[in-house]
């Protein structure tokens, strides 16, 4: 499973300079960056890259998914144990990137200029450990995926965005979802997020906004084979929703699900909330 997501973000979403079968974010750290020969240029080359109700705005920053063991590997402390963790693939699934960075570096492939990742997507650095209440908050991306795979003891969690690239204009501004042209989410989907979900055959889907649940339903080929849940976006910290929405939802949501699916047994659940009934008191 590892080595096909791999290979779907490495060699086919990103093309990297590298072995991607022994490709990890230890050799990104000792690289410094990813080392970037090219990207998918489907839309470019069929027209489809841009926004359809204006014009300045077209692809530019691309992104890639990341997994829990990207974030273990990424420990400033490595003495974890993962032996008793939860081995379900569970999928989360975020809008798409947003704002151009100083890690979305400009390279043109195939006639093609983008502003693609160079850091670890969700990552870019090493790191601490955290656990809930960290980062259960809202205005958080990659630190709210770390607390989760470590309070919940997720093997196998996995990262993405909906559709790969932002919709930016020369400036660095994004245009939402539902602001691409359909062609364009129609081609990410099935080749990128559909296949990812092929290859992780995930129990649960959670997805962050309503606009991801929302194509995903529209544009799934079938009956769910797994469960769906909505969360709350992070970005709606600009909504006022205070944190304690997102503390309780983000945690409660998932756990229920977790419970739902069989993952945690009565016993485990009846734990964590445990948990974070002592952690608000």
């Amino acid at each position: 499973m590892i080595k096909e997501l791999k290979e779907l973000n490495f060699n086919k979403l990103l093309i990297l300079d590298t072995n991607v079968s022994n490709y990890n974010i230890d050799e990104y750290f000792n690289n410094g960056s990813h080392k970037i020969k090219g990207y998918c240029t489907f839309c470019e080359q069929n027209g489809i890259n841009l926004c359809p109700s204006d014009n300045n705005y077209k692809l530019l920053g691309i992104s890639h998914g990341s997994m829990s063991e990207d974030y273990i590997m990424a420990l400033n402390k490595k003495d974890i144990n993962t032996d008793n963790w939860k081995n379900d693939s569970i999928l989360f699934i975020m809008e798409s990137p947003g704002m151009l960075y100083d890690w979305n570096v400009e390279k043109e492939y195939n006639g093609v200029k983008k502003f693609t990742t160079i850091e670890w997507y969700w990552i870019h650095n090493r790191q601490d450990k955290y656990e809930y209440p960290d980062y259960f908050k809202g205005g958080e991306y990659g630190n709210l995926f770390n607390s989760i795979v470590f309070t919940f003891e997720l093997r196998n969690a996995y990262l993405t965005n909906f559709v790969k690239c932002g919709l930016n204009d020369k400036e660095g501004n994004y245009k939402g979802l539902y602001e691409y042209n359909p062609d364009c989410i129609k081609h990410c989907f099935n080749e990128f997020l559909l296949k990812e979900i092929e290859i992780l055959k995930p129990k649960i889907v959670f997805c962050f906004g309503s606009k991801p649940e929302d194509l995903l339903w529209n544009n799934y080929p079938t009956d769910y084979p797994f469960h769906v849940v909505g969360l709350p976006h992070p970005a709606r910290l600009q909504q006022v929703f205070k944190n304690e929405f997102f503390r309780h939802l983000f945690f409660n949501m998932i756990l229920e699900s977790l419970y739902k699916t069989g993952i945690y047994s009565l016993d485990e659940t009846i734990e964590k909330y445990k948990m974070f009934l002592g952690k608000i008191f």
